[in-house]
Formats: C-alpha cells, structure tokens, sequence
C-alpha cells in the first residue's frame, strides 16, 4: 500500500509512540518503532492508522526475521513489502472484478426495470381494452334482449289478433 501524504524520516532512538499536529497543514508527526529503528512519519492519516500499520509491518519483519538467521532486516523488509504488493494487486484486481460485476448487475436491474415498466403499460393498455370491450359486450347484449323483447311483443300482438 502506497503511503499518502506521508514523509518518513530515519531519526534517533525514541523511548515511546509521540504525536504532534501541526494546525497550519492539519498533518501529524508519527514517531514509531520498525524492527528496531525508529522512523517519523509526517502524514495526514490519524496517529492511531499509522501506528497499527507500523506494527503490522514490524511484526511481519519479526516473523521473517526468526524464521531464517541468515536474513538481513533489509531482506526482510523487501520480502514484506513484495507480499503487500501482491496482495494489493490482487485485492485491486478483485475489486476491479466486483466494480464490473456491480455494473453489469446496475444494468440487469435497469433492463429489468424497463421490462416491468413495458409490462405494467401493456397490462393496463389491456385493462382498458378488457373494460371497453366488456361495455360493448353489455350494449350488445342490452340491443339483442331490447330486440328479443319487442319481437316477443310483437308476436304475443299477433297471437292477440289472431
């Protein structure tokens, strides 16, 4: 992970963990400890964030360090600094995987959207279609008894004559 805004100073031994803020820039001055030298760190992250990171680092040289006695704290720190590249690489390769993965569900979504927006409109176009036809089926059947009715009258008139 690239450091950022971050200025690291090699200075003398220092007893404990120091921070100081400058109110003109708003930036900290760290001081840690890394497999035994102690480094300032002026950056704009808080005291806290560098110190776990300090730690995390001093620990992984540590770990190396006593795995092999014929390692040098500079190998060490290279061999460290070689995993947090890798493992930057592939979280930035995952992470470029999920933004495209994410997009291709954002477009999932809008094609799905207008799918149910087109059938929403067609199921009421049809709703429209159904109730006009269902009042012209009415009219029809009120015409077809009116003309059976005055058939009816007009036959039972016959019937009266005859």
């Amino acid at each position: 992970m690239a450091p950022k805004n971050r200025e690291i100073r090699n200075t003398p031994a220092v007893p404990e963990l120091r921070s100081a803020q400058s109110e003109d820039t708003m930036v900290n001055k760290v001081r840690v400890n890394i497999a035994g030298a102690p480094y300032a760190i002026a950056t704009t992250d808080s005291e806290t964030y560098i110190t776990s990171l300090a730690k995390k680092l001093d620990e992984d040289i540590a770990k190396l360090l006593d795995g092999n006695e014929n390692l040098s704290v500079t190998k060490a720190a290279v061999f460290c600094a070689m995993d947090y590249l890798d493992e930057y690489k592939k979280s930035t390769g995952s992470a470029e995987n999920m933004r495209g993965q994410i997009q291709d569900y954002i477009a999932d979504a809008a094609r799905a959207k207008l799918a149910e927006d087109k059938a929403k409109a067609e199921n009421e176009t049809l709703r429209r279609e159904n109730a006009a036809l269902r009042e012209q089926l009415a009219r029809m059947k009120a015409k077809e008894q009116s003309r059976e009715k005055a058939e009816q009258e007009k036959q039972g008139e016959q019937n009266a004559e005859d």
